[in-house]
């Protein structure tokens, strides 16, 4: 039973560890969106936060916060970035 109690506080603890670092990103103010209309596969908002395209067959599209743009000649996305548009 002490094992168990060790293994699930040890599952805990890593979870909250790992929630912690993928949560750094997205608590900044809103960004605003491309223009309707926009064909570009990546955008970067005034603020400098560079996102990239997807979208699925009959789906609209959406935007993801790409975190080391260096392909497109943008610097690292900063933690105030929202992590979708």
């Amino acid at each position: 039973m002490k094992k168990f109690a060790t293994i699930s506080a040890l599952a805990v603890a890593a979870a909250l560890a790992l929630s912690g670092s993928a949560s750094a990103f997205g608590k900044g103010k809103s960004n605003p969106r491309p223009p309707a209309g926009y064909q570009g596969q990546w955008y970067t908002t005034p603020a400098g936060c560079s996102y990239s395209k997807a979208q699925a067959p009959g789906e609209p599209v959406k935007w993801y916060l790409i975190l080391n743009p260096h392909h497109i000649g943008k610097p690292n996305a900063k933690k105030s970035c929202p992590s979708r548009l």
